[in-house]
């Protein structure tokens, strides 16, 4: 799902449409921030998110006052129509760094080969990899037929527990040394399969 046309907005950038809805989640709560204080939460520079604002702005996502930025209404609606849920994940030998962020893509398994294509998503959006599972006959398979419901019950549980998982839904597990990274790699890739 491509959320930015990047050509509208500049030539070169440093930041990818994981960051846009980052952006936009981080001010769901409908809390008004600053430009400084929301580019640090999402760990870009303060030139990317003034070009990440303008796109929001112009789409009329937010609104951009001296007290701050807030999500406006469409907004609000726009982030709810991503089939998107994010949720951090206790520590789990299914994943190589310390940091994890699951995010739940409804309704998207056949757009999922062999969970390679997310992988290389994620570390191009700074995670060290990405895990893909499908949930295929109720149960949560990572591609191609590693059944996570009988090798790691454990594993599954905390899975089945965060989500109201489906038939055809995929979860992807992006892995990083601090949460950003992870959510930012977990993010990219989902969006790559919408």
């Amino acid at each position: 799902m491509k959320l930015i046309d990047l050509k509208e907005y500049g030539p070169i950038h440093r930041f990818g449409d994981h960051h846009v809805y980052r952006a936009l989640s981080q001010l769901s709560d409908g809390k008004r921030r600053g430009r400084k204080s929301l580019a640090d939460s999402i760990r870009i520079g303060e030139g990317s998110i003034r070009t990440i604002l303008e796109f929001l702005r112009d789409k009329g996502f937010i609104e951009v006052r001296q007290t701050g930025i807030q999500i406006t209404k469409s907004g609000s609606y726009f982030l709810e129509g991503i089939p998107l849920k994010v949720e951090r994940l206790p520590s789990t030998d299914m994943s190589l760094s310390d940091s994890n962020v699951a995010v739940q893509v409804k309704s998207s398994s056949n757009m999922v080969t062999s969970g390679i294509q997310q992988r290389d998503s994620a570390i191009k959006a700074g995670a060290d990899g990405a895990t893909t599972i499908v949930i295929k006959n109720h149960s949560l398979i990572i591609p191609p037929d590693y059944d996570l419901d009988l090798e790691k019950p454990a594993d599954s549980k905390v899975l089945r527990e965060l989500f109201e998982l489906k038939e055809g839904d995929v979860i992807i597990i992006g892995t990083a040394k601090n949460f950003d990274d992870a959510e930012n790699g977990a993010v990219a890739a989902a969006l790559d399969i919408l």
